[in-house]
Parts: structure tokens; sequence; C-alpha cells
């Protein structure tokens, strides 16, 4: 096989990926991380189960609520890869790349098996606050190699193999930490040129041009194996936007329809804005540097409790991009050939 994909049940031929979601989570769990009530109705939704009649609540204060946070549901999962699978969706990346956040490994081997669905893994530590600062801060060869058993020989003491390196965290502090775990990141692609790395940004700053700095002129990473997660509220300031894609990096437009505000971060853009930003970088000819997914990592989000689950992008999205006269040529690109060029 030339160009192939690994997922978690073995390579994928590059031409077999079909509709692909390049930034999602099946199995996450950031029950480390639940937030105090941020707003004074919030104490009313914080102990609830997540369901739609809380869901006016959530969409403001995520983070408050324990079970919105929780480890995620097999059955839940299934329910929402078979409605993307519905739609014509063939292949998924679960970002999830460190244990720290949830990495399940044998819960992705069994929704691939129950569903079909070509399940992509990850291998990255994530954020600081997540890690330790310590433990980012260790010889990046050393998180290199760890990388480098995941994608070679296995993930978690099982022989399943990750297919991408990431989320590499970056978060509003940027730590020593976070700088030394990306030089990791890339010495880990140096030796699996044919992987792709996958960078958490922290979508409502302007980090890019020092992470590509880092990325692209000091470690010789190939700008067609990177991607920036999270480019969606950036889609505000063009001109920044442009100078990355310039560099020659895939933009991840992965809020689509999130339609959450972050209290500590910003307000998710809505799809309309999102929309807007990926016609103009179409028509001044980025068409083949944008990916598009929905990083589905909350319970309301799943389309049982009133979110958009993964079926938006490759539904609504893609129909609202043909009503402003994106051509099919163009749209197949973004659900189909940019994922699978990024990726295989």
């Amino acid at each position: 096989m030339d160009k192939f994909v690994q997922t978690v049940l073995g390579p994928v031929a590059k031409e077999d990926m079909g509709i692909t979601l390049p930034h999602e989570h099946l199995f996450n769990d950031l029950s480390n991380c639940v937030d105090e009530p941020f707003y004074p109705y919030s104490t009313f939704i914080a102990d609830k189960k997540v369901s739609p009649s809380i869901a006016y609540g959530l969409r403001y204060d995520p983070y408050c609520n324990a079970d919105n946070m929780s480890e995620k549901d097999v059955d839940d999962v299934e329910a929402e890869v078979r409605n993307l699978m519905s739609v014509g969706g063939k292949t998924l990346v679960d970002a999830t790349g460190s244990r720290s956040i949830g990495r399940n490994v044998p819960k992705m081997v069994e929704i691939a098996k129950r569903t079909g669905l070509n399940v992509i893994a990850s291998t990255g530590l994530y954020l600081s606050k997540f890690e330790t600062e310590e433990k980012m801060l260790r010889p990046a060869e050393v998180i290199a190699a760890e990388y480098d058993h995941d994608l070679n020989q296995g993930m978690d003491g099982t022989e399943v193999k990750a297919g991408l390196i990431g989320e590499l965290g970056v978060s509003p502090l940027f730590t020593p930490g976070e700088h030394n775990n990306l030089r990791a990141g890339a010495l880990a692609w140096q030796q699996n040129k044919h992987i792709s790395i996958n960078i958490h940004m922290p979508g409502w700053l302007r980090y890019g041009d020092e992470v590509l700095d880092i990325m692209l002129d000091e470690m010789k990473v190939d700008p067609k194996k990177l991607s920036l997660a999270h480019s969606d509220p950036s889609g505000e300031d063009p001109d920044y936007q442009r100078r990355l894609l310039d560099r020659g990096v895939f933009l991840e437009f992965d809020m689509i329809a999130q339609d959450i505000s972050f209290p500590k971060e910003g307000m998710g853009p809505s799809v309309m804005e999102t929309l807007d930003v990926i016609v103009k970088l179409i028509k001044d000819g980025y068409e083949d540097q944008l990916v598009l997914s929905h990083d589905v990592f909350l319970k309301q989000m799943y389309t049982k409790n009133g979110g958009n689950g993964f079926i938006f992008a490759p539904t609504v999205f893609l129909s609202l991009l043909r009503q402003k006269g994106i051509d099919e040529q163009v749209v197949h690109k973004l659900c189909i050939e940019n994922p699978a060029n990024l990726l295989a």
C-alpha cells in the first residue's frame, strides 16, 4: 500500500478513506477539570445529567457540569458514529492522544468493530495543566520515543498503533513544557514522515507564528503534514490566517456549529461566521489547505442531547457552502481529498 492511514484495526488505503472528520473525540474524560459554576444560574445545572432540558445553560457554562465532562458511554458513541455513517462518513480521527484526558484504546477498537468506521487513534501529550509541567519537560528525545512506540509498536500495552501525532497542546500560557512537547512531536515525526501532526491551538489567541517557527523553521516538519486545530475563532483575523496558510500548513476548522461559550476563553463563532471565513479563504486560493470537523468532546454535543454530533459538517455545512457558490469539486476537497492528503 503506497499511501495509507493507520487505523485501530490496521492500515486503510488513502483512496478508501472517504468522508473524513480529522478532529473528534470518541472517548475522552475531562473529569479532573470540572470548573466551579461560573454564573449564578450554573449551580442549578452543575449536578444534573446532561439532557436537552439543560442545554440552554451548558451552552454558556459547559465545564461546570460533571456529567458533561465525564467518560463517554460506548453505546452513546456508537449511536453518534452510526449517524455519521448514515450520511456517508467513513473515517474519523480520535484526537485524544493522551491518557491524561482519557484515551481509551480498547473502546476505540470496540467502536471500529461494531460499526466499521475507520478510527484513527492519536499519540501526544496535551496541555501542561493536564500532564504536569514536570512530565512535559522531560528530554524531548524521551517523549519522542514514547510517541514512536505508540506509532510503531502499540499504545498502552496493546498492539494497536496510533496513526497521528497529536493533539499536542498549546495553552494560553504556552509553557516551556508545551514548547518542549512540540519539539518532541517533531522529533517523532522525523522518524515517521508519513504521519501528520495536529496541534491544539488556543483559538482566541495568536500563537500560530511562534508555533510554526518551531515546527517548520527549527524542526523542519513538512508543512503539508501539519494542521493547526481550533482555527475557527481566529477567522476574525484574516491577515493572521493567510499568513499561516502562506507557510503551507493546514488550518483545521473543527468547531463547526459548536455554538458554545467558554467563559475563560471566548465564544465560538457562529456557523455563518465560519462559513463566510471559509468561503473567502477558498476564493483567495487556499482550498487545498482547509479541513472541517466538530471537535465533539462534551456530552452536550451529542444529537440525543440537542447537539449536532458528527453529522453537521458533512450535511448542513457542506450544503451551505454549495449555496454560497462553492462548486462540488471544492466541496469534495474539503471533506475527502484534503483530510486524506493531510493524514495519509
